[in-house]
């Protein structure tokens, strides 16, 4: 981002040069150093910090243009982006979900198989009781 000294500041901002410099002071507004002496501020700290600025592009230098845009739009365009994360983190997981779903539906069948070949194909004959049996064996 372009570099604007105190003075550009206050005035693509609005505010006062002493503003300025108190919220430096303040650890509010961040400097940088462009030259060795020279103090400036970067407009996008500007931005952060006081919103939508004036662009001036004759105080600009011709390499750097500034883009403005509002502090609340950035903030709308991350909670967007946080919410688009957040939705990508759900299907992931409902993703996840479907897939032990399957899982437990095979493991089911599987274990309807083996209950399925235990049983037995003709059902077995029911015990006849004892005095029945012993009539038949007189009856003889």
């Amino acid at each position: 981002m372009a570099l604007v000294s105190i003075t550009e500041a206050a005035r693509l901002t609005g505010k006062s040069r002493r503003t300025i410099q108190r919220h430096i002071a303040t650890g509010r507004l961040s400097k940088s150093h462009g030259d060795a002496t020279e103090k400036s501020i970067e407009t996008s700290e500007l931005i952060r910090c006081y919103g939508e600025i004036k662009q001036n592009i004759d105080t600009l230098s011709y390499d750097t243009r500034l883009v403005t845009m509002s502090h609340a739009g950035t903030l709308k365009i991350d909670k967007i982006e946080a919410e688009i994360e957040l939705l990508k983190q759900k299907v992931d997981l409902l993703k996840q979900r479907l897939q032990d779903k399957d899982a437990h539906i095979d493991s089911l069948k599987q274990a309807m198989l083996l209950i399925e070949s235990k049983l037995p194909a003709t059902p077995e004959p029911v015990a006849q009781p004892m005095m029945k049996k012993l009539w038949q064996f007189w009856k003889k």
